[in-house]
């Protein structure tokens, strides 16, 4: 296999700028696939690549980082991703001067780019890893077909193992061309760069690492200090022409080419063995950095840098807690779910709806009852039904932080209507605000609720919720890097056992293990047996179970959870005895209660709890079920 220094005959390699960018300059705007021009203006493409090898580039981008699938099917082209990627390589081929596929000059060479799928992949999100091998081994098959190029670019990840597995499906079918493996990153990640040195660069299938992206060439420059003492491999540093500026709707990058220029003797003098540019690094910005590297090639090699590195305080003890593992249940020391489950008491719940409006008299009178009762927990959905109300979270912090109440808040905390930085924003803000305990949810579609028009964000599902929250509990971010303290979150999810497709239930559930839970709040369960059986096929996947518990008050409310409600099991039964009360609004009320009771005197020994649902609001109905574990 080889090396990427031996692919040139000097010291330093000189990489392009931003093909897409040119692009833009040459008037295509982003509302189209850049990709795509490779068919329908090859000769654009084309001398976007003759301009980089003009100003001074010996490495030669393809047109190709928006290939994967996932970013083809956003604009219906997946059906031609062969034809794209080939047109890619073809264009960067004609412009090294070839009219015919062949073998290009002695003193440039191609990168073949590969961007991120554009998609979340596991534990955050439903894109398993080996479907992510699998779409790299088939782009390097589609690649092999015109193997002109000398080197795979893999630029801009983020996610360390979706890196690791594109490398692993290039190398499926080509064990040989050398392997650029790039991340986006800011020098205040310094354990995610530490991990990239570690996990991308102790592989022996990877001739060299770089940084691409980021901001701009002074972060860039920190970033590579700390990147090059953890690795004998060549870096490639590719910064942004600084940070964009919008003016009259088009986007400028303002650092000029002196000032990249300037940098890149610096990126040399610490260590850098290619030197390129990204988002907005024009030709002229190239032929800057090709002057200044030229100049250096003139000089003596300078000294190689220090292999000492500085550890920031506490980062010692977060790198040893990436290995060990996540924390015990028994750690979370703000989490009162965490301490009744340690001591094995029983989690008692009462489920109640936010309000619709900003008066909480209402809703503190209905603690009071339950507080009276001497129950600990009350669980809130997060806009149940996807119908406006006060935000769970937002009643948690507030009544949470209220002692004298006596009540912890436990609210539903669902990916429906945030964003990946929202979802960590909030959270964070959460656990500054006594809120240690949650229970994580997809969130129902906003169609079902009282705003159709509203836009569902679903960034990542609860399995991917799960594994963030996890990785916040270690004072880690889903990258990977320090955040630099630690929550409390005792991790609870939902649990099915009386869903249609168990099996896929069982899959979905062993995820939510591995990605972190702690313990799960059921559907409501009508049937004892239906969760014994349940519990007993998790075997030691099992975590403590919180048995949903929902009181039918009337015939046609047992009707409704039984026909309209996803995932609830209201057996035959049950349906009849509610059915000979359906002209006697108060014998109905006392057989739903004795069905309640019922399920829980089944299950009181096979479980770890109840959540008990106060039907419209009535939270006297949730208190009567309770008389059974008196």
């Amino acid at each position: 296999m080889q090396s990427l220094e031996n692919l040139f005959a000097s010291p330093y390699a000189v990489f392009d700028g931003g093909v897409a960018t040119e692009l833009y300059e040459r008037g295509f705007y982003i509302n189209r696939l850049y990709e795509e021009l490779n068919l329908s203006n090859p000769k654009d493409v084309t001398g976007v690549h003759e301009s980089y090898l003009e100003a001074g580039a010996r490495v030669i981008t393809t047109n190709s980082f928006s290939i994967p699938s996932p970013q083809l099917e956003k604009y219906d082209l997946k059906g031609k991703q062969r034809e794209l990627l080939h047109a890619a390589i073809r264009n960067a081929a004609q412009a090294l001067n070839h009219q015919k596929i062949g073998e290009p000059r002695s003193d440039a060479r191609i990168g073949l780019s590969f961007g991120p799928m554009g998609v979340l992949i596991e534990p955050l999100g439903p894109t398993s890893l080996e479907e992510v091998r699998t779409e790299y081994e088939t782009l390097a098959r589609y690649a092999r077909e015109l193997p002109v190029f000398h080197l795979y670019i893999l630029e801009t990840f983020s996610n360390l193992d979706e890196l690791a597995c594109a490398i692993d499906g290039i190398r499926r079918v080509d064990p040989e061309t050398p392997i650029l493996a790039s991340i986006t990153t800011m020098s205040s990640e310094g354990l995610f760069i530490r991990s990239f040195a570690e996990k991308i660069g102790g592989r022996n299938d990877v001739q060299a690492l770089g940084i691409n992206c980021s901001e701009g060439p002074q972060d860039l420059l920190q970033s590579l200090k700390i990147l090059k003492p953890l690795t004998s491999l060549p870096i490639v540093i590719q910064p942004n022409a600084g940070i964009p500026r919008s003016i009259n709707g088009r986007y400028f990058y303002m650092s000029s080419p002196d000032y990249m220029a300037k940098y890149a003797k610096r990126f040399i003098e610490a260590g850098a063995f290619g030197i390129g540019g990204c988002c907005g690094t024009g030709p002229i910005h190239i032929k800057g950095i090709a002057q200044a590297v030229r100049m250096m090639e003139a000089k003596a090699p300078a000294p190689p840098p220090s292999n000492t590195i500085r550890i920031e305080s506490g980062e010692i003890e977060i790198l040893d807690r990436i290995h060990s593992g996540r924390r015990s249940l028994g750690e979370r020391s703000r989490s009162r779910i965490s301490k009744k489950l340690e001591s094995r008491q029983k989690v008692i719940s009462i489920e109640l709806t936010a309000p619709r409006g900003t008066d909480l008299e209402k809703f503190k009178a209905s603690l009071q009852k339950i507080r009276n009762r001497k129950v600990d927990f009350v669980n809130v959905p997060d806009g149940a039904r996807a119908a406006t109300r006060v935000s769970s979270l937002h009643l948690a912090a507030h009544i949470n932080s209220e002692p004298s109440l006596g009540i912890t808040i436990i609210p539903h905390f669902t990916t429906r209507d945030r964003n990946l930085i929202a979802l960590q924003s909030d959270l964070l803000g959460a656990s500054i605000n006594q809120v240690h305990d949650l229970l994580l949810v997809t969130g129902d579609p906003p169609k079902l609720g009282n705003s159709k028009d509203a836009t569902p964000v679903y960034d990542i599902d609860s399995i991917g919720l799960t594994y963030l929250v996890d990785r916040l509990n270690q004072g880690l971010s889903p990258q990977g890097d320090s955040i630099g303290s630690k929550t409390d979150f005792a991790i609870g999810v939902a649990s099915n056992p009386t869903a249609i497709n168990l099996e896929l239930e069982r899959e979905r559930w062993r995820y939510k293990v591995e990605s972190g839970a702690d313990f799960a709040v059921t559907q409501p369960i009508y049937e004892a047996e239906t969760f014994l059986r349940w519990k007993d096929s998790l075997g030691k996947d099992y975590r403590p179970h919180v048995i949903g518990i929902w009181p039918f008050v009337s015939y046609r409310n047992a009707e409704f959870m039984a026909h309209e409600v996803p995932g609830v099991h209201v057996p035959a039964w049950a349906l009849e005895k509610m059915a000979k009360t359906q002209d006697d609004p108060e014998s109905a009320q006392k057989t739903g209660i004795e069905i309640a009771m019922r399920i829980m005197s089944d299950l009181k020994d096979h479980c770890e709890g109840f959540a008990i649902s106060a039907p419209l609001g009535r939270v006297e109905i949730a208190l009567e079920v309770l008389k059974c574990l008196e």
